[in-house]
């Protein structure tokens, strides 16, 4: 493998890495800088859809329950590179998998959750370094119970 690779793959994993923090936060905005204009973001951790406006939408059908992340991991990622004639830049592809514990708070009621699924990102090379152009994710799994005590 060319230490450009090795360099470009670490660069890459590094934004997915950010891009994850920024979603344990459960703040879209903070993700926009790891963007290019125009990036479709459509995340249902965040419970948003990004449109390609820059307008952050509530998602159609979106858990809406008041659920926010307190980690989110994004693990099993596969890296790959497109380099296409005619395009600026180059391509990455990453498809990973993600698993978010999270909690829901309400008035008298505390639930823990555990959502699990599929993400396909997309990121492109700028003069700034590597930004995300597209992250769709596909929830797969859910799950929880009743948080135990006070936190």
């Amino acid at each position: 493998m060319e230490l450009a690779t090795v360099l470009d793959r670490l660069a890459v994993d590094t934004l997915v890495t950010e891009y994850a923090r920024a979603v344990a936060g459960g703040d879209p905005e903070a993700c926009r800088p790891l963007c290019v204009p125009g990036a479709v973001l459509d995340d249902p951790v965040l419970d948003v859809r990004e449109e390609a406006r820059g307008r952050a939408v509530p998602r159609q059908g979106g858990h809406g329950d008041g659920a926010r992340p307190y980690q989110h991991l994004i693990v099993n990622r596969r890296v790959a590179f497109e380099r296409r004639e005619g395009e600026v830049g180059d391509l990455a592809v990453v498809d990973a998998d993600f698993v978010t514990p999270m909690r829901s708070s309400g008035p008298g009621r505390t639930a823990d959750t555990v959502r699990g699924g599929r993400y396909r990102i997309r990121g492109v090379r700028t003069a700034e370094g590597w930004r995300l152009s597209e992250v769709v994710a596909e929830e797969v799994w859910q799950g929880g119970a009743p948080a135990a005590g006070r936190n």
